[in-house]
């Protein structure tokens, strides 16, 4: 486990640095910075220690993803803290209907969720031998519920 957390680690780390980076170099349009207070910090935090927490899976792969999405969740954290009219979001989009603004540390968030979903899909499906039928996995719920 602390194999993987170092993996997780080396993705995350250079990959936050690179959106705090970003944010203070680029140029961002006053209106894009999106205040945010205790409670999406904290929610950042939870995400980050959720990723760490993955690092039980036996799978180096679910670790490097899970850093990318640490990262983006470390990254709009920091920000958070540090930035005070909000987060930055120096990246814009314009569409016919409107305009988008967000950060790299959005894409990162966006990639890991997509990421950890395939590979957490995997390492699931080739373990499967290990899951409990879906009735013996209700019975334990069930156990559980009345025990408590």
């Amino acid at each position: 486990m602390a194999r993987r957390t170092l993996i997780l680690l080396a993705i995350a780390l250079p990959l936050v640095a690179l959106d705090l980076a970003h944010k203070a170099l680029a140029s961002t349009p006053e209106w894009a910075y999106h205040p945010r207070g205790g409670a999406w910090i904290t929610m950042c935090v939870v995400v980050f220690a959720g990723c760490v927490a993955l690092t039980r899976v036996p799978s180096a792969l679910v670790a490097v993803t899970a850093g990318v999405l640490a990262a983006g969740a470390a990254g709009n954290g920091i920000a958070a803290l540090a930035s005070e009219p909000g987060i930055p979001n120096p990246l814009v989009v314009e569409f016919d209907r409107g305009t988008v603004a967000f950060n790299v540390a959005d894409l990162f968030t966006l990639a890991g969720i997509a990421l950890l979903m395939v590979t957490l899909s995997s390492v699931t499906i080739r373990n499967r031998e290990q899951l409990l039928p879906p009735r013996a996995f209700a019975r334990m719920l069930w156990r559980r519920v009345r025990s408590s």
